[in-house]
């Protein structure tokens, strides 16, 4: 019986990963809803597993999550099973609309983070952060706002962006992550990118 019930769940096992395997960043968020998380239109994710409780998870729209986020929503106890063997401590965490959170980030319980917010790579968000923050660090703090942030790097851009590049996008209309990365893609554009960016930052095409 116990040999029955191990096989069982490797072959669950086997057969989660061969379900993961039909999604992409782009619509990955259509299993996660089915496990019972809550999110938005518009999202990207480049992680395959969302929470051991998806459930408690409500994301908005316009989100992109990426490689190696962790979304933490209990905590085991395991210190204190001694004396409570069953002790959890679960929480829940949302993140509003147009946020995106960096590789290996790592979001506690009981965490909201607003509208508009960048958290950089690597920050541990363990409280609340405000709409419009750009968060970095361990713990994670505020250290400025997406409008300053955004400002800096219109003009970044600006200085870098080689001439006709992704010619075919409009601006001040939002496209899809999917799209998106299917225009920058082409092998014109990435072509035209490379030779540009090696010359601006090594002084020769590459």
């Amino acid at each position: 019986m116990k040999g029955f019930s191990m096989l069982k769940k490797v072959f669950s096992l086997i057969k989660n990963q061969y379900e993961i395997r039909k999604y992409t960043n782009y619509n990955i968020a259509e299993y996660f809803r089915m496990q019972g998380a809550q999110i938005g239109e518009d999202c990207f994710f480049s992680i395959r597993t969302l929470s051991s409780e998806p459930f408690l998870i409500k994301i908005g729209n316009h989100v992109g999550v990426a490689s190696g986020v962790q979304f933490l929503t209990h905590s085991l106890g395991w210190s204190f099973r001694d004396r409570i063997p069953d002790l959890q401590v679960f929480g829940k965490i949302v993140i509003g609309n147009n946020c995106n959170i960096g590789v290996n980030a790592i979001i506690l319980p009981n965490v909201t983070i607003g509208d508009n917010c960048v958290i950089a790579a690597g920050a541990i968000v363990i409280k609340d952060i405000p709409s419009n923050s750009i968060v970095a660090g361990v713990p994670g703090k505020v250290i400025g706002n997406t409008d300053d942030y955004f400002e800096k790097a219109r003009k970044t851009w600006e200085a870098q962006k080689p001439e006709g590049y992704l010619a075919e996008l409009q601006p001040g209309k939002t496209y899809s992550p999917a799209y998106f990365d299917s225009v920058r893609s082409k092998p014109e554009y990435r072509k035209l990118l490379r030779n540009h960016l090696t010359k601006l930052f090594w002084g020769e095409e590459r």
